[in-house]
């Protein structure tokens, strides 16, 4: 997307999005202090900043010589996403206000979208199949077999000591770095200081609070401030941590004096099941199961709202999907609550989920991002071959609505409009917004798909 209003002067440039409680402009019209950033150390805003982030620093007994050599000479990377310079932040406060005429959102997003709609894109809310590429699940399931193999007795161990199921382990570490291979290449306390000191106003807090973690345990020697790299938004190691989850949760399992999250697996996994733990892991219990639902189901039901027992599932006629023998399973408790979840709607794989399915998306907060966690970790642990525990159901091949973020997000509006949905748009095409679909495909006496499509559309704009 481009910005709207060029002048001659800066017809042919470029312009990228970014966030800002939506999505934000790298680079601004005529603002030269963002097209070539000129703070510095020697800006005497940032060097004041750096002089009250050491008080806090202090406070919390981290070692000047640590503190100089990590902070002292640094700047801002305005490259960054959600890293602007803070005139950009105050001109953006107030295209967001609208009490600005030429700072009106309208000149940055001339297609007339609620403002909520600019975020970073996550592929976890785009066309579903795409996250599932066969290619790249079958090579994560060889490197986390190759890992059950080498590390089986610690894996129990660790299952044992926190009670949480090391196929979850697994499969977070997997989605997360590829179990290691996917590196973090920003350089850590540069990524957290950028979004401390020119990130969203509202984020600067707690991003200072996660600078502050990292200075301290790169000043206890857990890592080194040269092997602490992050990615853009300051996650860092095996399991994705941001330094507050590192501070809370790391674990020095194979006890060499370090919580190692970056290079030693027993410190990493074990990390990981203790954070898993932490935000609600329920022991000896699944995540979810594969179902078959019968014609007519109402697929609006998906979500936490409709959460009930599995045993009234089973009197809508949801059914577990046969193995892949073709042999009958049961649920082994109907007594849990489950939710119902179809990312592709009727057109894909349907599921019942447990709590343990709402503990993944703390983790990460997408549908697809537990579903894919929880698959991973049953094929590594699938008993004889893999393909064994893939997924009964196929996705859909084609995209026949075009993902994309403005659509999606356009399609909420008009669902909220007509009252199928309470869903603030965003952009991002989770269980909400099916919802929405499914409801209003039913007051309009439409097919139950609870899925997008371009016709479906083109009934909303014609409404």
């Amino acid at each position: 997307m481009v910005l709207g209003g060029h002048s001659k002067k800066t017809k042919g440039i470029k312009y990228i999005c970014v966030v800002v409680c939506g999505l934000l402009m790298h680079s601004l019209l005529n603002d030269p202090v963002n097209a070539n950033p000129t703070q510095n150390s020697s800006d005497p805003k940032l060097k004041a900043w750096k002089e009250e982030l050491w008080k806090k620093a202090e406070m919390i007994s981290i070692r000047k010589s640590t503190f100089d050599k990590a902070i002292r000479r640094l700047k801002p990377n305005y490259k960054l996403p959600r890293v602007q310079t803070h005139k950009t932040w105050a001109q953006l406060a107030l295209a967001k206000q609208k009490k600005d005429a030429k700072a009106s959102i309208t000149r940055y997003f001339k297609d007339g979208l609620p403002f909520s709609c600019y975020r970073p894109r996550q592929s976890e809310f785009l066309f579903p199949t795409k996250y599932f590429p066969p290619n790249h699940m079958n090579s994560l399931v060889k490197r986390g077999i190759k890992l059950r193999n080498k590390y089986g007795k610690t894996f129990k161990e660790i299952e044992k000591k926190f009670g949480v199921d090391i196929r979850a382990v697994l499969g977070i570490w997997g989605r997360e770095t590829a179990f290691g291979v996917a590196k973090n290449r920003f350089d850590g306390v540069k990524t957290l200081m950028s979004l401390a000191y020119a990130g969203a106003p509202e984020t600067r807090e707690q991003h200072t609070k996660n600078l502050l973690s990292a200075l301290k345990f790169i000043d206890e020697g857990h890592v080194s401030l040269k092997e602490y790299k992050t990615s853009f938004a300051g996650a860092t190691g095996y399991p994705q941590f941001t330094p507050d989850v590192f501070e809370q949760y790391a674990v020095d399992w194979d006890g060499d004096g370090r919580k190692n999250i970056w290079s030693s697996v027993p410190d990493a996994v074990a990390s990981a099941a203790n954070y898993l733990k932490g935000i609600g892991w329920q022991k000896n219990q699944t995540w979810g199961y594969e179902v078959n639902v019968p014609a007519g189901f109402d697929c609006w039901q998906e979500g936490p709202k409709s959460r009930m027992p599995v045993s009234e599932w089973l009197k809508q006629g949801v059914q577990r999907v046969k193995d892949h023998q073709g042999k009958t399973q049961t649920f082994p408790n109907e007594q849990l609550l489950a939710q119902f979840m179809a990312p592709a709607g009727m057109k894909g794989p349907k599921f019942l989920v447990f709590e343990n399915f709402e503990v993944f998306r703390r983790y990460n907060k997408a549908d697809l991002y537990a579903l894919f966690v929880g698959q991973l970790g049953n094929k590594i642990y699938c008993k004889g071959k893999p393909s064994n525990c893939n997924f009964f159901k196929k996705w859909p091949k084609q995209d026949t609505f075009n993902f994309t973020r403005k659509r999606i997000c356009e399609m909420q509006s008009l669902l909220k409009k007509y009252k199928a949905s309470d869903e603030t748009p965003d952009g991002l095409f989770g269980g909400k917004t099916r919802r929405g679909i499914g409801t209003f495909e039913a007051k309009n006496n439409l097919p139950k798909t609870c899925f997008p499509t371009k016709k479906l559309l083109k009934v909303l704009r014609q409404k």
